[in-house]
Order: structure tokens, then C-alpha cells, then sequence
């Protein structure tokens, strides 16, 4: 009697450990992808930053020289801003129209926009990360007051 309570016990529970497997498994492929495709996303937000910061730069260099020699203020060439900046990130490899370019009269704004393609967080249908960087360069010729020190 003991045998036949034994033997119809493990019977109902074969495969428990199986499934138990396949289930963690799964888990941590998941904590892996957001381990790594995390990461990857993350030092893309970065470059992405970093290469918004120097295309500002690059159009805030970009000072009408006439009007500064004439009058002593700092104005920056709108349409050879947008130039310069266009210049850096295709330079940078970034495909055309995916960077928004504000040019003030003495700063250049520089929005980028992308996407960060994932490798294992496909598997719970994350295809990839989008990623926006903003930064603003401010043109000025020598000590300037305003910001308190050095350019």
C-alpha cells in the first residue's frame, strides 16, 4: 500500500523541475538583456550627449567677424551655424534630419535623436531603446562678465 502512494506521488510531480528550469531560465536571460542592452543604451545616451555638446560648439564658432570688429558684439551666422553643425554629426555618422538645430544670436542649441537596437531583450519584444540628447554652446570672445569668468 505504502509503494503504491509512493509510486502515484512522484508520477503527478514529474516534469515540476523541468518547468522550474525552463522558468528561471527565461529570468535570466531577461536580467542579462537588461544587463547588457541597459549598458549599451546607456553609453549610447552618452556619446550621444557628448557628440550633441561638440556640434553646438562647432556652431557657436561661427561668429559674424564684420559685426563683431564694427560693434564689439558677439552674433553667431545662423545659416553657417546650422552648416557647421550639419558638418560635425555627418561627420559623426549620423543620418540627415536626426538633430534639431535652434541658433540664438549668441547660442546654438543642438537636439539629437536615435535609437539603440537591443540583442536580448528581443526575446520579450523590446526592440530597441530611443535615446534624445540635448546640449548648448554659447558663443563669447574673451572675459565675458555675464558668465561670470573665462569662456
Amino acid at each position: 500500500m505504502i509503494r503504491r502512494m509512493r509510486a502515484a506521488t512522484s508520477d503527478s510531480e514529474r516534469g515540476t523541475v523541468s518547468v522550474f528550469v525552463v522558468g528561471l531560465a527565461v529570468a535570466l536571460l531577461v536580467l542579462a538583456g537588461l544587463v547588457v542592452d541597459g549598458g549599451r543604451a546607456i553609453n549610447a545616451r552618452a556619446a550621444a550627449y557628448d557628440d550633441a555638446e561638440q556640434a553646438a560648439r562647432a556652431g557657436a564658432n561661427e561668429i559674424d567677424v564684420f559685426t563683431l570688429r564694427r560693434t564689439g558684439q558677439v552674433v553667431i551666422k545662423a545659416d553657417a551655424a546650422r552648416r557647421a553643425v550639419d558638418a560635425f554629426l555627418a561627420a559623426r555618422a549620423y543620418p540627415a534630419g536626426s538633430a534639431v538645430t535652434e541658433v540664438g544670436e549668441r547660442e546654438v542649441r543642438v537636439k539629437l535623436d536615435g535609437d539603440v537596437d537591443t540583442s536580448l531583450l528581443t526575446l520579450i519584444n523590446i526592440d530597441s531603446f530611443h535615446v534624445t540628447a540635448t546640449a548648448t554652446a554659447r558663443a563669447a570672445i574673451g572675459i565675458d562678465a555675464e558668465i561670470g569668468g573665462a569662456p
